[in-house]
C-alpha cells in the first residue's frame, strides 16, 4: 500500500512503501565493496535555460552557480534529448530516448517494470532518495528510489490539474504555455511556495543522513519546480530585473522570424508584459540559484573526508516570448539548452564548449558510482570523461512530438559542434549555431552543399528514424492520446485521491503585483 507522510505545513511528506516479503528488512544488498563508492546528489529544476544565467547573461545573477563551476566543471552547450518535462526526465532516468519509451506528452507515464538509473544505483549498493520533483504520473510514484521525500506539486493523476486547481488560487491554469502570461509580477506563487519546502525537506534530509550509520553510499535527487512559470518572484528580485531588461529588447525577441510548424504556437503580447515575465523569470531563476548553493554546500560539509559529486542541470529550457513562443515545445536553443555544472571529487576546474546531452549527463552518473557492467545494452547516452571532457564529433539527438492544424508531427533535431540539424515532417533544416544563433538562416538555401553532406553525415550516424518508423509512432500518439482523453474524463468525474501531490491551504499564495 502506497502512503505519503504529512510534513511540514501539512505538505505531503515522505511516499514510502512497507516491504512485507520475509526476511525483507535490513536486508544487505549483494553490491561488493560499496564504501569506496562516492556520494551523489543531482539537483533537478525545471524549466532553467542556459542563456538564462549568468554564464551567458551579465544581466541574471546566478552567483552561486557560477561559485560551483569555479569549483569543478562548466558544460557550456548541454541539450535537453525532448524539449518537454516528462519526455525529458523519463529519458533522462531511463537512458532511453522519448521514441524507445514512447513518451512524448506530459500526461504520459512511465511503465514500473522500465529500468531506470534509481534501480541501477540501488542495485549498486547505494541508498536512493528523491526529494521534490521529478513529474512522475500515476500510482508509481518512486521507479526505484527507496524513498520519495515530499511529493510533486503538479497532478499525480489525469485530468484533475490546470484550472481544477483551486488550490493554487490565482494561479490556477498558468503552469500551462496557453495561460502562463495570465499571472506576471512580484508575489507568492505555489512554485516558490513549493520549492521552499522542498529545500527545507532537502536540508533535513542530508541533517538527518549525516547523524545516522550511513551503511551505504548515498544516490541523492533534489527537484524543484523553479523556474518555470507562473512568471511570479518575490517583489524585491522582480524590481530588480524589470529595471534590467527593456520592453524594446522584448519586442525585437518577440518579431524574430520562426518557423511555420512552430505558428500555433505563438501569443500576442505587449513588450511591457514580455519584460515583466522575463524578469519574474530571471528573479525565480535567483531564488534557485540560492538554493543549490545551501545545498551544495550542506552536501559538502558532510563529506570532507568521503569521495563524492555534485551535479546541478535542468529538463529544458525556456523561450521567454521569443518568437512570440513561452516555455519549450520546439527546437529552438532557448528551448534546448540548460545549465549543467559538475563538482566534486576528482572533478577539475575547467569549462566544456562541445555538446552534451542529459543522456550522457545520465550514463555519466552511473559511471561515477564505478563499474556498470552492461550499461552500453540499455544507455543510449555517452559516458562523459569529467576528468578531461572529449566530446567532438558526438551527435546529440532530440526528439518532439508536435501537432499543427490537428496533425501529428515527429520533429527530430541534431547537434554536433556548431551545427544542428533538424527535420519536421517532410522539410529540412540546417543552422550554424555559432554565426547563426538566432536561427533565422536554414543552410539548405544558402549552402546547399554543405546542409546536403551535414544532413547525410547525421542520418549515417543514426540520428534520424526512418521513415516508417516515424509513420508509427505517430498512429501510436494519436492513440495515447485517446487514451489519456478517457483518463482526464475519469479523473474531472471521479476525483481520485491524490497521496503524492502537495497542496495548498486557503490562503498561501498571494496575487501578483506589476
Amino acid at each position: 500500500m502506497e502512503e505519503i507522510r504529512t510534513g511540514k505545513n501539512g505538505m505531503p511528506g515522505e511516499v514510502h512503501r512497507e516491504d512485507r516479503r520475509p526476511g525483507a528488512a535490513g536486508k544487505p544488498a549483494k553490491t561488493g565493496r560499496t564504501a569506496e563508492r562516492p556520494d551523489i546528489l543531482v539537483v533537478m529544476s525545471d524549466q532553467h535555460c542556459f542563456m538564462n544565467t549568468g554564464f551567458a547573461d551579465r544581466r541574471v545573477d546566478t552567483p552561486e552557480l557560477e561559485r560551483i563551476a569555479g569549483e569543478g566543471m562548466l558544460f557550456e552547450r548541454c541539450y535537453c534529448n525532448a524539449p518537454l518535462c516528462v519526455p525529458s526526465r523519463m529519458s533522462f532516468l531511463t537512458g532511453q530516448l522519448p521514441s524507445d519509451l514512447g513518451i512524448f506528452n506530459n500526461d504520459s507515464a512511465l511503465p514500473s517494470d522500465m529500468p531506470t538509473i534509481a534501480h541501477e544505483f540501488g542495485r549498486l549498493g547505494y541508498e536512493t532518495v528523491l526529494v521534490g520533483r521529478m513529474h512522475f504520473k500515476g500510482d508509481d510514484q518512486r521507479h526505484g528510489f527507496d524513498r520519495r521525500i515530499c511529493g510533486d506539486v503538479t497532478s499525480q493523476y489525469w485530468g484533475t490539474g490546470g484550472k481544477a486547481r483551486e488550490d493554487f488560487g490565482v494561479y490556477a491554469g498558468t503552469t500551462n504555455r496557453l495561460h502562463c502570461t495570465e499571472a506576471a509580477g512580484g508575489g507568492l506563487s505555489p512554485v516558490m511556495i513549493y520549492d521552499e519546502e522542498v529545500k527545507n525537506r532537502a536540508v533535513e534530509f542530508l541533517d538527518q543522513w549525516e547523524q545516522g550509520e550511513r551503511k551505504k553510499p548515498l544516490f541523492l535527487m533534489v527537484g524543484f519546480y523553479g523556474p518555470h512559470f507562473p512568471f511570479v518572484c518575490r517583489e524585491d528580485l522582480y524590481r530588480k530585473y524589470q529595471g534590467r531588461f527593456q520592453a524594446e529588447e522584448c519586442e525585437r525577441d518577440r518579431d524574430i522570424p520562426g518557423l511555420p510548424i512552430y505558428e500555433e504556437y505563438q501569443k500576442e503580447c505587449s513588450g511591457d508584459l514580455l519584460r515583466d515575465c522575463r524578469a519574474a523569470y530571471c528573479g525565480l531563476a535567483e531564488q534557485v540559484d540560492g538554493y543549490v548553493g545551501l545545498l551544495y554546500d550542506r552536501f559538502r560539509e558532510g563529506r570532507r573526508n568521503k569521495d563524492h559529486r555534485f551535479f546541478y542541470l535542468s529538463d529544458h529550457g525556456e523561450q521567454l516570448g521569443r518568437r512570440g513562443i513561452f516555455g519549450k515545445q520546439t527546437l529552438y536553443e532557448h528551448a534546448l539548452r540548460v545549465p549543467f555544472v559538475a563538482a566534486g571529487t576528482g572533478i577539475p576546474v575547467g569549462v566544456c564548449g562541445e555538446p552534451v546531452g542529459l543522456l550522457d549527463v545520465s550514463r555519466t552518473l552511473l559511471s561515477a558510482a564505478g563499474e556498470v557492467k552492461d550499461l552500453s545494452d540499455w544507455h543510449r547516452g555517452r559516458t562523459v570523461d569529467l576528468k578531461s571532457p572529449d566530446l567532438a564529433g558526438h551527435w546529440i539527438r532530440i526528439q518532439q512530438m508536435l501537432e499543427r492544424g490537428g496533425e501529428k508531427y515527429l520533429a527530430e533535431a541534431a547537434v554536433r559542434g556548431r551545427y544542428k540539424v533538424m527535420r519536421a515532417g517532410e522539410a529540412w533544416y540546417v543552422y550554424d549555431l555559432e554565426t547563426d544563433g538566432e536561427e533565422t538562416r536554414n543552410l539548405t538555401e544558402v549552402w546547399p552543399e554543405r546542409a546536403r553532406a551535414l544532413i547525410r553525415e547525421a542520418v549515417e550516424a543514426g540520428c534520424f528514424l526512418e521513415e516508417q518508423e516515424v509513420r508509427r509512432l505517430i498512429l501510436q500518439e494519436q492513440k495515447v492520446c485517446d487514451r489519456q482523453k478517457r483518463l482526464k474524463a475519469w479523473g474531472k468525474a471521479a476525483r481520485p485521491e491524490e497521496w503524492a501531490t502537495v497542496r495548498f491551504p486557503p490562503g498561501a499564495v498571494r496575487e501578483p503585483i506589476r
